[in-house]
């Protein structure tokens, strides 16, 4: 049972991870004819990676904070497995980041597939590719490559570390709801024991 848990853990962590890419793709055709400057695309992916890291960090603390939620180190276990699509996306798509002549990167299945994948976070990766262009070198692009790989497990871990922490009362967050709370419906009950 631990087992299966462990892998439905890291599958939700994988379908939220896909939801994302698949929602930013939708609207990637937007993104890019509202954020047309290269400094424009990184000031949006910027915060757009602040977006992905409170996701994760949120759906980790919310899975720790179960009843029946799974030990900090199957915790950990659960989000290595959901992180090992990225890592070998990541380590394919660094072998293969090139230069053309005029300084452009080179098109490669493995960069697609793993900017694909990583897709909210393209407008730093668009700001990455102009310093490469600029410099003529392709370590800026395989440092942020493996910036963004880290991301996943990273943000998930710290938030299940934290909810953790809070289920055992160790420490207490604040919980901030975006939507106000709906009034009681406990009203004053008459002789007929039905509410007025």
């Amino acid at each position: 049972m631990k087992t299966k848990k462990i892998f439905l853990y890291s599958l939700h962590i994988l379908k939220n991870h896909f939801l994302t890419t698949v929602i930013f793709i939708a609207f990637m055709y937007l993104y890019f004819s509202i954020f047309r400057g290269v400094t424009s695309q990184l000031i949006s992916g910027i915060f757009i990676c602040l977006l992905y890291l409170y996701g994760n960090f949120s759906s980790g603390r919310f899975h720790a904070k179960k009843r029946d939620a799974l030990s900090l180190l199957e915790g950990a276990v659960a989000i290595a497995i959901a992180s090992l699509p990225t890592i070998v996306l990541a380590i394919l798509a660094t072998n293969y980041v090139s230069l053309n002549d005029k300084g452009f990167l080179n098109t490669h299945w493995a960069n697609v597939a793993y900017r694909l994948w990583n897709s909210p976070f393209i407008g730093v990766y668009s700001y990455a590719d102009e310093i490469a262009k600029s410099k003529h070198s392709v370590n800026v692009i395989i440092t942020t490559y493996w910036i963004t790989t880290l991301f996943l497990p990273v943000s998930s871990w710290i938030g299940y570390l934290i909810g953790v922490l809070e289920k055992k009362e160790l420490i207490k967050l604040p919980e901030y709801t975006f939507l106000p709370k709906k009034k009681s419906q406990n009203k004053k009950q008459g002789k007929t024991g039905k509410s007025y």
